[in-house]
């Protein structure tokens, strides 16, 4: 029998040493790596925790310490949402933002010191933001949309989360120096954002830190000096002589315009202003025809647009498609009339293929409606900006006058307008009240995934869950015995 071979003591002892050195050596360099260069990422499905680099920038700003307290039952339903949320705050400001979350239920002492202190009610659920002895305060159901639930007896579903607008918005408000003001012109019959229409849009504006007030300027001598932007949304009727004079000097002093048209009303003054500027408004409609079949033609005047890449209003809007419910007018751009006025024209929204800006828009128009290249215009812009006096080079920031003029006004109200809609006016909002870093942040939508299987996939499942993977192990281990036997 031959005699096993010895191995010395000495070599098994430095062969331990060296793995167990190896295996410390690992250790330590995976902790120092992570230490070191901590990442994170973001692996849920809608990636709804990952922030948007215009919340970045906000929080790059900060110049001192910024409490976050979450003041959640564990019975809300984005309670987990908030705090993962707050997490990824805290994160990326590098330890700048602290985060503390307490139940009401839970935490009995705490939560009384914090609703002591900061006014609150025992069971409020409210996410507190504090920079420098600044506080806001944010409501659990202003970060969150909901919708009926099927069963009448359950509890409205969670439609969309809108934490990151919310909790950057009240990180504005704590930081920025006073509130941004914003005038919506009266007295022409426009609508104002106070009208019940309107709701929607007044809530995600003043999310933005911007106060809304109505301006009559026949009631005024001059435009306030705290407006950073007008509104003039769809008037019915034109504007005097002296009130286009007024809005002339406002622009003349850095002034900052939002106009929406409203088509077919008699505004000859004020279409002159704009097109004094840049922007023509043509006198038409927007729209396509549609075949009904035998022989029939109909003509849809709801449009959809393509957001015109360039500008930093539509810059995360490439993929998306505006919707302008009601009627539109195209605008034309003339970037040779203002050159020399040191005016940059950008076109910010295009009506899809297919559409045309009809002049002889009446469908009782001899011939019908149709497509003539002579007068019509082929997918025509719908929405343009106009800057005046802004440097060549896009990294030196100057101040200067701004306008966006959109063709449409119904697609403002709260049953016409789309998540992208909302998207482009904050954004528009934001540029042209010289805020780019927050331009575009959208709710993140709670999507349902539901798994559909038949009966036949149903029992696969049931087969290899219950049968084939034990069966392996069972046949592995019976296999790793009979070895081990040998």
């Amino acid at each position: 029998m031959a005699e096993r071979s010895s191995i010395h003591r000495g070599r098994i002892f430095a062969n331990v040493f060296l793995q167990g050195f190896a295996v410390l050596a690992l250790f330590v360099m995976a902790n120092y790596l992570g230490f070191a260069h901590f990442k994170r990422w973001d692996y849920s499905r809608d990636q709804k925790y990952t922030l948007s680099e215009q919340t970045r920038r906000v929080l790059e700003k900060l110049d001192q310490p910024l409490k976050l307290t979450i003041f959640f039952s564990n019975a809300s339903p984005i309670n987990f949402d908030t705090v993962t949320l707050a997490r990824e705050y805290a994160s990326f400001s590098e330890g700048k933002i602290d985060v503390e979350v307490v139940n009401p239920y839970l935490h009995l002492t705490r939560a009384r010191e914090i609703a002591t202190q900061y006014k609150l009610g025992d069971r409020e659920n409210v996410l507190i933001i504090d920079y420098g002895g600044n506080t806001q305060f944010i409501n659990a159901e202003k970060m969150a949309e909901y919708e009926p639930s099927l069963n009448p007896n359950d509890p409205p579903r969670l439609k969309a989360f809108m934490g990151e607008s919310a909790i950057t918005s009240a990180i504005l408000a704590v930081t920025e120096e006073g509130t941004s003001a914003l005038y919506t012109l009266s007295g022409h019959g426009e609508p104002t954002f106070d009208h019940e229409a309107y709701s929607g849009l007044k809530t995600f504006i003043e999310r933005q830190n911007i106060a809304i007030a109505p301006l009559s300027l026949a009631e005024t001598r001059a435009i306030p000096e705290d407006a950073r932007l007008l509104v003039i949304n769809g008037p019915k009727y034109d504007f005097t002589d002296r009130e286009i004079e007024l809005l002339n000097q406002y622009w003349q002093r850095k002034g900052r315009l939002f106009i929406f048209l409203e088509p077919g009303a008699p505004t000859p003054k004020l279409n002159a202003f704009v097109a004094k500027l840049g922007i023509t408004p043509r006198n038409d409609r927007v729209l396509q025809t549609v075949p009904l079949g035998q022989q029939l033609t109909g003509i849809r005047k709801e449009i959809t647009g393509d957001f015109v890449p360039g500008s930093p209003i539509t810059r995360r809007l490439g993929n998306v498609n505006a919707i302008f419910l009601g009627v539109t007018q195209s605008l034309l751009p003339d970037p040779q009339r203002v050159k020399t006025a040191n005016i940059r024209l950008q076109p910010l929204v295009q009506a899809s293929k297919g559409f045309w800006g009809e002049k002889f828009y009446d469908v009782n128009t001899p011939g019908g409606v149709f497509f003539d290249s002579n007068e019509d215009l082929a997918r025509p812009f719908v929405a343009v900006s106009a800057e005046q006096g802004a440097a060549s080079d896009e990294r030196v920031q100057v101040d200067t006058s701004r306008l966006i003029v959109v063709g449409n006004t119904a697609f403002l109200t709260n049953e016409a307008m789309t998540s992208a809609d909302l998207d482009f006016v904050l954004s528009g909002l934001n540029w042209l009240m010289a805020r780019e870093s927050l331009i575009g942040i959208a709710p993140k939508d709670v999507r349902n995934f539901s798994l559909n299987l038949s009966a036949s996939e149903l029992n696969t499942l049931a087969a290899i869950t219950i049968g084939v993977i034990p069966g392996l192990a069972a046949v592995l281990g019976l296999f790793s015995w009979i070895k081990r036997r040998r």
